[in-house]
């Protein structure tokens, strides 16, 4: 088995929420920082498991716990993907695309005040971005972190 380090969340950014590993959106994120929460290398990133981290594995019937120490264990992503399709629940494989796109939608009603907290949170930080028509966090967060984001 080849071990991963971790990214240094300080000094660079981990992958994009949209990026998939076969198929799975928000894996590789949040292996990212899974690993560099583990090394102290997280930055201002939420720690793991954030609420994204739950819905996500939530929705393939795998527990935070047991997923995490697969992750700092040392196990490539090659590995956690194997691992993850593994001791995923029986009949989630069909989920993952609507899940890829849910991540596109715009914030529902219940957590849109969240999200004009934390673009206005972002503004003061980097007021060279353009935050007007941001209408979801994965777009808040591809914009941020120099991400494409599908038009």
């Amino acid at each position: 088995m080849k071990t991963m380090t971790a990214k240094d969340l300080h000094k660079e950014f981990p992958r994009s929420p949209l990026e998939e590993m076969d198929g799975y959106p928000w894996l590789a994120r949040m292996i990212d920082k899974v690993r560099a929460q583990h090394a102290g290398t997280l930055g201002d990133y939420i720690p793991y498991p954030c609420g994204s981290d739950k819905r996500f594995l939530e929705l393939l019937g795998l527990d935070t716990e047991l997923t995490k120490a697969e992750i700092v264990g040392g196990a490539s992503d090659v590995d956690i993907l194997a691992w993850v399709k593994h001791h995923q629940r029986h009949g989630t494989d069909h989920k993952l695309k609507e899940y890829g796109q849910s991540l596109l939608e715009p914030t529902s009603d219940e957590h849109a005040e969240y999200l004009k907290e934390a673009l206005a949170e972002l503004h003061k930080h980097r007021p060279d971005l353009v935050l007007t028509n941001v209408k979801n966090f994965v777009q808040m967060i591809c914009l941020e972190e120099s991400h494409v984001y599908p038009e």
